[in-house]
């Protein structure tokens, strides 16, 4: 019982620690997003939204984190690339920075074909509109995720990513970047563009593309951090000087309440269909690169 109870403890300390975090760079991003914002900025009411459906998603995580946990311990010891090269990650600044890109390169690569099928498959969809639904995209989006669009990049981005690199491979201030500081900046409402660095690393005008409500922006800028990803398999498509588009869904059935968008997500609200994913308009690569 006192083992439990500890448990539910370090559970509590945990969601803690990371709504802190959650609310600190909401904030920390807002005061850019006020400066400049790319469109009407949502406000107060809007952040606060995406910040209970983490929390939410958070105790959805806690309850599957055993089970996940177990998966992760059935990984082999040594990875594939410690197999085929035993002196890959060296060690020092650059072995860390090389370390970390190496890593981040190969998690796109398969969060670019787990985000491709989630907007190809119906299944995959109904997890994932729960984050196409926020039509005021801004850094908090980030953090509008369904427990179930969570075991999907686990199982399929993260679980492969760890069998070829190793659980241990990113050093802690290069993950601290990547993982929970880079998806607030991809998705802020501030007017800001990369310029010739767009192809190069994803930003907050060339991501807001992929949220575009507009049919003609579907199918394009899966990747999260390398743009490169998207032109090598057809789907980049790059911004305007200044295009900065509308976000959300067209005909928006998917739930609304924060416990709801966490847990039930597939469950439509409304008369018509949100069977279909975002996907809606096949676009060829040629078209994705003449606009």
């Amino acid at each position: 019982m006192n083992d439990f109870l500890q448990y539910i403890i370090q559970v509590i300390q945990g969601i803690a620690k990371e709504v802190m975090f959650a609310v600190m760079m909401t904030v920390g991003v807002w005061v850019l997003e006020r400066w400049k914002p790319a469109v009407t900025d949502p406000g107060f009411e809007g952040r606060w939204h995406n910040v209970k459906v983490f929390i939410f998603l958070l105790i959805g995580s806690a309850f599957v984190a055993p089970l996940l946990n177990r998966c992760a311990q059935l990984l082999p010891s040594i990875s594939v690339l410690e197999r085929t090269v035993p002196d890959w990650q060296s060690k020092g600044i650059v072995g860390g920075i090389l370390a970390t890109l190496i890593y981040a390169f190969i998690w796109d690569f398969f969060q670019y074909w787990t985000h491709r099928l989630e907007h190809k498959f119906s299944a995959l969809w109904a997890f994932h509109r729960v984050h196409h639904s926020d039509a005021y995209m801004n850094a908090s989006t980030s953090l509008r995720q369904s427990v179930g669009g969570a075991l999907i990049g686990f199982f399929l981005a993260h679980i492969p990513t760890a069998i070829i690199c190793g659980g241990n491979t990113v050093p802690y201030l290069g993950s601290l970047i990547l993982f929970s500081g880079w998806g607030y900046f991809n998705h802020a409402n501030v007017r800001f563009s990369l310029g010739p660095f767009t192809p190069i690393i994803s930003g907050p005008q060339w991501h807001r593309l992929h949220h575009g409500r507009d049919a003609r922006y579907h199918n394009s800028n899966y990747a999260a951090f390398f743009p490169v990803i998207d032109l090598v398999f057809g789907t980049l498509r790059l911004p305007k000087k200044e295009e900065w588009v509308e976000t959300g869904l067209q005909d928006d059935v998917s739930p609304q309440r924060p416990l709801k968008q966490s847990f039930v997500s597939w469950r439509n609200e409304g008369a018509l269909s949100a069977s279909t994913p975002h996907a809606h308009t096949p676009v060829t690569p040629l078209e994705l690169h003449d606009r």
